[in-house]
């Protein structure tokens, strides 16, 4: 994924490439108070009001609910962050770039509502760039709504170690590991370009002749759900008859797997083509040929499997696809202490699949992925690369 972000006085320009017509460009307006979504593919615009200190005073001072005693206390959840400065300096785009690792652990106690073991490291290098854009968000209220009446009420302690500053990073790699110690998933980002030229004012401005919509849906021109089953209904046919012909020769000794469509079983509009593209990308990766099979039933797979040569059949499912429930903690924790998801909400996603053999009724693999990342695109796309990972594994078995 490759973004570009643009600055000029109290405006901000994030670009960033996602494929399938679902290139995203929002504009920051700190002087106007509101970001603007707009898509070149559809000459539209969202604008979405900031929340400021004045929209939200009404709200700060509502009375307060009185609820009940939960009817247990709970234990303990102690998130301890920690930042070292390694001492090491390199010189990157002009500017001094300084060694920082930080690390995050939250733990609960045995007796915790909520019992959670996990660990984050983060390992980059950070230089001082101001560019002055500071909107003046309201912070909001630090946790949000009673406690359910009875409920069950943790404490959460913060230890803060190690003084090193971070700063504007121009590489940084995080790695997430789970209960057990193992890597849950581990991602890189890394400045490519930094430039100081002058920027043309209407990069930071809506487009003339775009024309100002409601909702995301209108805005990436996404068709409703009536018109794309009946879209899907009267092109099955065709659609079929170009499937069956062959994708090319299969490599001798190489292993095909046919990737059906990713069945998307939640209310979140995700985009089925780039998370199938993913996972056959990743299946890829671990040595295997992966080809698309556009059937929609099993018989129509089969047959289309049988064409292109493939050994496998892999159907996948989004599961589920919902906000974490610590989001709400972990928002408190990333104002105190500088380290959060930056106000994008943290998504569960679960992916189930099943990988049968070419001609056989039961399923060689029948397993399922999970993942938290900010966004449902992103969480599902880390679920699908635990997806690839299985599915790799089990294919190479088949001799």
């Amino acid at each position: 994924m490759e973004s570009t972000t643009m600055l000029k006085g109290q405006r901000e320009r994030s670009e960033m490439k996602m494929g399938h017509g679902m290139d995203m460009i929002n504009i920051t307006q700190c002087d106007l108070k509101r970001t603007v979504q707009i898509s070149d593919s559809t000459r539209k615009y969202v604008v979405t009001p900031m929340d400021t200190s004045d929209s939200t005073a009404s709200t700060a001072a509502a009375p307060a609910t009185t609820v009940s005693e939960p009817s247990r206390r709970g234990g303990l959840i102690t998130y301890t962050s920690n930042a070292v400065d390694t001492g090491e300096r390199k010189e990157m785009f002009g500017f001094q770039a300084r060694h920082v690792k930080t690390s995050l652990v939250i733990e609960s106690s045995a007796d915790a509502c909520s019992p959670i073991k996990q660990r984050m490291e983060t390992d980059g290098w950070y230089i001082d760039f101001s560019y002055g854009l500071n909107c003046e968000r309201s912070a909001g209220p630090m946790m949000s709504g009673p406690m359910p009446r009875g409920g069950c009420q943790d404490r959460v302690k913060f230890n803060r170690q190690g003084a090193a500053r971070t700063g504007y990073a121009l590489q940084e790699t995080t790695t997430s590991y789970g209960p057990d110690g193992n890597v849950v998933f581990s991602t890189t980002k890394e400045v490519i370009e930094l430039s100081r030229e002058p920027l043309d004012a209407a990069l930071f401005d809506v487009p003339a002749g775009y024309t100002e919509t409601q909702n995301t849906q209108e805005l990436y021109g996404m068709p409703s759900m009536a018109a794309m089953t009946s879209q899907a209904m009267k092109g099955r046919e065709d659609d079929l008859d170009k499937a069956l012909v062959p994708q090319g020769a299969k490599a001798p000794g190489s292993i095909r797997i046919g990737v059906v469509q990713v069945n998307n079983r939640t209310d979140h509009a995700v985009s089925q083509d780039a998370l199938r593209a993913r996972l056959m990308a990743e299946i890829q990766e671990n040595g295997l040929e992966a080809v698309p099979l556009n059937a929609i039933s099993p018989g129509e797979a089969q047959t289309e499997a049988k064409a292109k040569q493939c050994d496998f059949i892999l159907y996948t499912d989004v599961a589920a696809l919902k906000i974490s429930a610590a989001k709400k903690l972990g928002g408190m924790f990333g104002r105190a202490t500088g380290v959060g998801s930056g106000g994008i909400d943290k998504t569960e996603a679960k992916i189930e699949f099943q990988l049968f053999a070419v001609g056989e009724a039961t399923a060689r693999l029948k397993s399922s992925a999970t993942a938290k990342e900010e966004g449902d695109e992103a969480s599902a796309g880390t679920a699908l690369e635990q997806e690839a990972n299985q599915v790799s594994a089990a294919a190479k078995k088949k001799q």
